[in-house]
């Protein structure tokens, strides 16, 4: 059909929601939601079956999360070997140093490749999507996300990372409470004071918080994260997340991870698997689920440099490449354990596989303050850390929301550029903060700017520190894109718009009463926009995400599932306990627990030596 009879995609309007098939190679799916009602009711019903685990007999279909695809959109997310799509007339930022960015120009994408990019590209055989008023780039990247928590979403928002309830804390809400689902006796850590005997979450409840966490951030032009679960509780409970994933249509790093081990009770537990052994725990999966790395979801791993398991004489480090799979591992204030794993030959000396999350508080000493090179204040800056780190090829994943909210330490911007390091961004956790990558890059942005700047004042430099480099929008955005695709081993397929790349995509209205006009292309997206500005989403050529709307997805659905499944989850916490009642805590409401809903959920008992503010408008 000649060009200028081709379908044009116009770049407004309401378009309707349509079914995007799944290319991945996923299973059939398994019926995860159980029969029962819903809301608090359902939550009420499910609490009697509060110390099982889910049972298959019991299960049901998940219902109708789906939508139908309208016929005039099959050529955007129909077949791939026959869908071609030219992106016309954007301003194209390919953030390819040989190829450039373009003012104005086209993308041609073939099946899930990018074919062609250049101004004014002649075809006679592509759907024509009309990019005029936007700027057309790669997906973002994000590197660390519990997605699981998903159905926790806000839940402590003032809270910290440590504390022992009755204090409110991520470790107290989120990791005891509602992920193991027993507190610790505070004078004896091998006891409980209450103690559910299972988690809280049965699979189908992890199922819905990945599927819902990868849609949520496709519609915020994240098109690849990495899952670093926290939650195989049971061999059932990583299959659903490893589904919900797949089902998503999401390119995703999957990073294995330990749940709750309670095989003593009779719970079955694989993490982390063996060596030579693909009947059990990352063998299983990788064997499985992961057996090509020409699919969206691959496989990474949490297990870290030291032995993999009590009487292994390899290291979890070892134990992932065995099976192919990246690392990902937490490290807030560990720098002996960088050192430690150096010294260590059983975890090589190339460590382009392996990326740390945080990577705070790394210095050999301690100090306030900090510039370019070995400037600190009031002692030298160095970190035997961040030079093994730096000569071994690792990469950094920051969290610098969560990681200025919860008192990780300081995020280490400086730090990794100081020593040659592009790090990646984070969103970590939705119990505390969003996972918007434009605010991700707004505070990266902001923050490594007022630390340097503040050093220009002598008021505030008592060491008469240098005032270092400040980053740059377009540094940030590489840090969204490059730097997550290096982090996750696919910049070879992502991360930049290059012709014979996968074709991760996002399309930004940058035409709006709050935008316009663009005057400097990176400095809009990092300083102006945010996800409503995100108007279509490719992921391997195909579109998931198509003016504003989730492409084949019912969004009500989703929302009455995830909401089901949190309202399942407390029912549980509240229901029959194997030892103890859940004693009150400082914040929550109480008989039934429940977070507290209109007011601080962390305030009180958080910080009993500073005096409370008592302000003035």
């Amino acid at each position: 059909m000649p060009e200028n009879q081709r379908r044009v995609y116009p770049p407004a309007g309401d378009g309707e929601v349509t079914q995007a098939s799944s290319e991945n190679g996923v299973i059939r799916r398994r019926d995860f939601i159980r029969t029962g009602a819903s809301g608090l009711a359902g939550a009420a019903l499910a609490a009697a079956g509060c110390n099982r685990v889910s049972e298959n007999q019991n299960a049901r279909p998940l219902g109708n999360l789906r939508s139908a695809t309208p016929a005039e959109l099959q050529g955007l997310v129909g077949d791939g070997r026959r869908r071609r799509i030219l992106l016309r007339g954007g301003v194209v930022l390919t953030l390819d140093a040989r190829l450039g960015d373009f003012e104005k120009a086209d993308i041609l994408i073939d099946g899930k490749t990018i074919a062609e990019i250049a101004p004014n590209i002649s075809t006679s055989d592509a759907e024509i999507v009309d990019c005029s008023g936007t700027i057309v780039m790669p997906g973002f990247v994000t590197t660390h996300h519990h997605m699981y928590e998903t159905l926790q979403r806000s839940m402590i928002p003032d809270g910290l990372l440590q504390g022992a309830w009755p204090q409110e804390s991520y470790n107290s809400v989120v990791q005891n409470i509602w992920t193991a689902g027993r507190i610790a006796d505070p004078q004896n850590q091998s006891s409980f004071v209450w103690d559910l005997g299972r988690s809280p979450y049965d699979p189908e409840d992890c199922y819905i918080s990945e599927l819902v966490a990868c849609l949520s951030e496709i519609s915020e032009g994240i098109t690849t994260g990495v899952d670093t679960s926290q939650s195989s509780h049971t061999p059932e409970h990583t299959d659903a997340m490893i589904k919900g994933l797949m089902d998503s249509g999401r390119r995703m790093v999957y990073a294995y991870t330990g749940g709750i081990d309670r095989s003593a009770q009779g719970i079955p537990y694989e993490f982390p698997g063996a060596m030579n052994d693909t009947s059990k725990g990352i063998g299983r999966i990788a064997k499985t689920y992961f057996s090509s790395k020409d699919q969206l979801v691959t496989l990474g791993f949490g297990g870290g440099p030291g032995v993999a398991a009590p009487g292994s004489d390899y290291t979890g480090w070892q134990l992932a490449r065995a099976f192919g799979g990246s690392l990902h591992n937490h490290n807030v204030g560990g720098a002996a354990v960088v050192i430690n794993a150096a010294a260590d030959p059983r975890n090589g000396s190339d460590w382009s596989d392996v990326t740390f999350i945080h990577c705070t508080r790394w210095q050999d000493q301690p100090i306030a303050q900090i510039s370019y090179g070995s400037h600190g204040y009031p002692k030298e800056n160095r970190s035997k850390a961040w030079e093994i780190w730096r000569d071994r090829g690792a990469h950094v994943s920051i969290a610098n929301l969560i990681e200025m909210q919860m008192r990780h330490g300081m995020p280490p911007f400086q730090e990794a550029l100081d020593h040659g390091i592009l790090p990646s961004l984070s969103p970590d956790v939705d119990t505390n903060m969003t996972t918007d990558p434009f605010s991700l890059m707004r505070g990266a942005f902001c923050l490594q700017r007022a630390l340097a700047n503040d050093l220009a004042f002598p008021e505030s430099n008592p060491g008469g520190l240098p005032v270092p480099q400040l980053l740059t929008s377009r540094q940030v955005i590489e840090m969204a894109t490059i730097a997550g695709a290096a982090s996750t081993r696919l910049l070879d397929k992502i991360g930049t718009l290059v012709p014979g790349k996968e074709a991760d995509i996002i399309v930004l209205d940058a035409r709006s009463i709050n935008t316009w006009p663009i005057n400097n292309v990176p400095g809009t997206i990092v300083t102006m926009l945010n996800p409503r500005h995100v108007r279509d989403v490719l992921i391997a050529g195909k579109v998931v995400f198509w003016k504003g709307k989730l492409v084949g997805w019912n969004v009500d659905a989703l929302l009455g599932q995830i909401e089901q499944a949190r309202d399942r989850v407390l029912a549980r916490i509240n229901g029959p306990a194997k030892a103890g009642s859940l004693p009150a805590g400082n914040n929550s409401m109480t008989n039934p627990y429940r977070p507290n809903f209109l007011g601080s959920c962390c305030e009180k008992g958080q910080n009993t030596s500073a005096p409370a503010y008592v302000l003035r408008p």
